[in-house]
């Protein structure tokens, strides 16, 4: 055994260990490791809660390293239509591998997760003139590629335990013009997703499920990405398998997976007349050589995420004003690439949440971040599209005016005000560092007045 397999095997067994002893104490309150720290905060010049650095992302391993070098040596670095054919080359053997994974019958690498959403929102038909109905808290290329296919985003509010799409909110904003449900597995957890099946259905709807943040995340034992029409999974820097950037599909049907691939692939099927319209989303080989030892271990990293969340949120759930991110009904593994939970300023002497992350951040408490890609019903880039010379063609004032006056998601601004994230990279650790997370929310809360004295100076 190596030096890095024997290291993650010791962190694998210290969570586990640290999960069951907390399981066996009855509660995930504080513990005598995690008892509140007191005294001057860090951000007024006391000792820090935490001292040394969280893991680093993404990850750098030998296998990693020696998988490159050979791609690199091999001078085939861009798949072709050849290979792809032949069942040769490092992006086939990723797809079939990823596909293997998730339980899909095909998957279909692309050189992002937006090319991904683009290509399958493409494949299922939606087009200028159609409307998606979408969560307004997503990354924007979520938003983006339905803008792409010149169709209109319809926002659906949150639900603001689980910060995902309210299903029962679906069919009140399904009209004739409506396409696809987008659901988006915001943070790496499942939406609800049986209702938004069943609504998809009884509508005759197409189902793309944005599932860039939730590799590995299961519903009732089946991997989200695998429930609609496609799936999209990304591969960017920060996510739990890591290549730069890249994305995948994943699909069971035969038909629309190959639109997908002569979509991504300049328009040709390989079949003889077989070119049309497409564009050029192709993975190349050195990011699947990337990507490829990774597999190895990402589904104990994933275990290991879930004990840490779940002994997080138990210990978050005991400090006033701290509501951590719940889970729906009939999750059974989330893919935790956030974990997020609501600040309740009232229960901090109402100081600003910027305050409050300024000072997590100095107990050393990093990667921690506002929702950055929350209220994207509200963001210029709508408005800009609406006003452009194309969708100036396609949509009349009339439609346009309307669009406006619903695009509203009351519930989605409050989680904007309130919402906050740690990154996975965050526990990918001990139960210790879960405690230090924990420790560093607590002392803020007891030492408020500090705060509130301080915000206020």
């Amino acid at each position: 055994m190596n030096a890095h397999d024997a290291s993650r095997r010791r962190f694998l067994q210290n969570a586990s260990a640290g999960f069951m002893a907390a399981a066996a104490s009855g509660g995930f309150g504080t513990s005598a490791r995690g008892a509140q720290k007191t005294g001057t905060l860090a951000v007024l010049g006391g000792s820090p809660v935490r001292t040394k650095p969280f893991s680093a992302w993404p990850p750098v391993t030998p296998e990693i390293e020696q998988s490159v070098l050979s791609a690199l040596r091999s001078r085939s670095w861009g798949r072709t239509l050849q290979g792809a054919m032949q069942g040769a080359g490092q992006v086939v053997e990723l797809e079939k591998r990823l596909a293997g994974l998730v339980g899909a019958k095909w998957c279909l690498a692309t050189g992002s997760c937006t090319q991904a959403l683009h290509t399958a929102l493409h494949a299922v038909g939606v087009a200028a003139g159609d409307e998606v109905l979408v969560n307004p808290c997503t990354f924007i290329a979520t938003v983006q590629s339905i803008l792409m296919c010149n169709a209109l985003p319809v926002f659906v509010d949150v639900d603001l335990d689980t910060f995902q799409m309210d299903a029962g909110m679906l069919e009140s904003l399904i009209t004739a013009d409506t396409r696809a449900i987008e659901p988006v597995h915001i943070a790496g957890l499942p939406c609800d997703m049986d209702p938004i099946i069943a609504v998809a259905r009884k509508h005759d709807l197409r189902v793309v499920e944005d599932a860039a943040q939730a590799l590995l995340a299961e519903y009732k034992g089946k991997k989200c990405g695998t429930f609609g029409d496609l799936g999209c999974v990304s591969f960017q820097s920060s996510k739990q398998l890591a290549c730069g950037e890249g994305g995948a599909i994943f699909g069971n049907d035969e038909e629309l997976i190959e639109k997908c691939y002569v979509f991504h692939n300049m328009g040709l099927s390989g079949k003889p007349g077989g070119i049309s319209v497409g564009t050029k989303y192709r993975m190349h080989e050195l990011e699947a050589a990337v990507l490829l030892p990774q597999l190895a271990t990402i589904a104990d990293q994933t275990r290991v995420r879930n004990v840490n969340a779940r002994y997080l949120a138990g210990r978050l759930a005991q400090i006033p004003g701290i509501a951590p991110q719940k889970l729906h009904e009939g999750t059974t593994q989330g893919a935790y690439y956030l974990c997020g939970f609501r600040y309740q300023k009232e229960h901090f002497n109402d100081v600003p949440k910027d305050q409050f992350l300024r000072a997590l951040r100095a107990e050393g408490i990093s990667g921690t971040t506002t929702m950055y890609f929350d209220q994207l019903n509200k963001q210029p880039f709508i408005e800009q599209t609406l006003n452009s010379r194309t969708f100036q063609k396609i949509y009349s004032k009339q439609r346009l005016d309307r669009y406006r006056q619903q695009n509203h998601c009351p519930r989605n601004d409050r989680l904007s005000a309130e919402g906050v994230w740690f990154g996975q990279q965050l526990l990918l650790g001990e139960q210790s560092d879960m405690d230090d997370i924990a420790d560093a929310i607590a002392k803020i809360h007891d030492q408020k007045d500090q705060l509130a004295r301080s915000s206020r100076s």
